[in-house]
């Protein structure tokens, strides 16, 4: 048996194991991306951005911290969210991006956007219903639901 190549060999496994664990993670991020954030796991970033995948969830945030949430939605069928969120959580802008810039896709969606900001700390709801206003609730609508704990 020659020790140093079986040494070399379990050294090379072992890097290659720490390369595929760090690959298929995607963990927390900030403005330049999606956060993804484990539950009771305090984000110290000044600007969080969630978006659909943390429906459901619970995520802790700073009191300082500036939230966005992003969520697909096509307006020109009708559809649109309505976002209810507790008195803790203030508003500050609302905002739809056409996903077409050129303004020649007929009928193509985009994102909507809301800025937040906190008003005061503990646990803080989002909740939004993806309908069109005309039509009476069902019960079959695509719904979000987020609560923040603002510390």
């Amino acid at each position: 048996m020659n020790f140093p190549l079986t040494f070399m060999g379990l050294g090379i496994l072992c890097f290659a194991a720490l390369v595929v664990a760090g690959c298929l993670g995607t963990g927390p991020q900030t403005s330049s991306g999606l956060t993804n954030v484990p539950s009771e796991t305090p984000v110290v970033e000044e600007h969080v951005i969630f978006g659909e995948s943390q429906n459901g969830t619970t995520v802790y945030v700073n009191r300082s911290a500036e939230i966005t949430l992003k969520l697909n939605e096509n307006p020109t069928t009708g559809y649109r969210w309505n976002l209810t969120a507790t008195p803790g959580l203030v508003i500050a802008n609302d905002t739809f991006v056409p996903s077409d810039t050129t303004g020649k896709l007929v009928g193509s969606g985009g994102t909507r956007i809301w800025e937040m900001n906190a008003a005061g700390t503990g646990p803080q709801t989002i909740n939004a219903v993806y309908m069109r206003s005309w039509e009476p609730v069902t019960g079959n609508e695509t719904t979000f639901s987020m609560t923040v704990i603002v510390q």
